[in-house]
């Protein structure tokens, strides 16, 4: 799709790789609806993006995805200020493997609910001028993570469930994209927290510390903005339906992989 001139809904958008996407978009002449539970970080990025792109082209709503009210009222008003949206992009997370009902919660039954609500909005059968809905999920969703397997549970149904749509027969009539975007690890506070911290949430972190930090090392760490430039690609590919794109730190460099056919992962 063609960026200027687009409008997009990003969830966990005021931070991260979140605030990162907007501001990818902002600078290529989108509209930018920023949605996250945190008010008070979401207004500083508000502030931030309407003092450097304009005070037309950012916009924040206060947004919990797990709640199906919160959603609704995020669609409303992002349609009412820009009258339509053109892509959806379900990128809010958790990664805490203490907390195992919130992980599924937010990180597969949240980027259902705004997959599904995009979708109704943007079906060109139903009046819509279709879209793009980019799923954020991460390599864990492709291999599995011995020290993180509810996240990884999480992200495995995410890109089944955005795999699954983008294989319907019918998607020519739609008119709207799925794709997924897999991000190996990514230097972000979410995995700081979960790595570094004083006790992080990870399965049999203490019993296997040193095999948890070797593997990370040995897979690398992704800088945000090669993930977002990974983004950016995606969304721009003339035909990202069904799209599997892996960001993974190898040799130095980000090495984006495009998987056109879902079934041939």
């Amino acid at each position: 799709m063609k960026i200027p001139g687009a409008v997009a809904i990003v969830t966990g958008g005021s931070r991260g790789l979140g605030r990162a996407f907007s501001v990818e978009l902002l600078k290529r002449g989108a509209r930018v609806c920023v949605a996250d539970i945190n008010e008070a970080e979401g207004r500083q990025t508000e502030a931030a993006l309407q003092r450097q792109y304009g005070a037309d082209k950012a916009l924040f709503v206060k947004c919990d995805v797990t709640k199906d009210n919160d959603m609704k009222d995020l669609w409303r008003v992002a349609v009412e200020r820009f009258t339509t949206v053109d892509l959806m992009v379900n990128n809010a997370g958790i990664m805490n493997e203490t907390l195992v009902e919130e992980t599924v919660q937010i990180n597969l039954m949240g980027a259902m609910r705004g997959s599904m609500m995009a979708f109704e909005h943007m079906r060109k059968d139903r009046g819509g001028k279709g879209g793009v809905i980019i799923n954020v999920a991460s390599t864990a969703g492709l291999f599995p993570v011995f020290f993180m397997p509810t996240y990884a549970a999480s992200k495995y149904a995410l890109v089944g469930f955005t795999r699954s749509w983008a294989s319907n027969p019918c998607q020519a009539r739609f008119g709207v994209s799925w794709a997924v975007l897999c991000p190996a690890f990514t230097d972000t506070s979410m995995l700081s927290l979960a790595i570094d911290g004083s006790d992080p949430p990870l399965v049999t972190y203490q019993e296997n510390k040193e095999m948890v930090v070797t593997t990370v090392k040995s897979i690398g760490i992704n800088s945000v903005d090669d993930v977002s430039r990974a983004f950016v690609e995606l969304v721009e590919k003339d035909d990202n339906n069904g799209a599997v794109v892996t960001v993974e730190k190898k040799m130095g460099g980000a090495v984006y992989r495009f998987v056109k056919n879902p079934n041939r992962l």
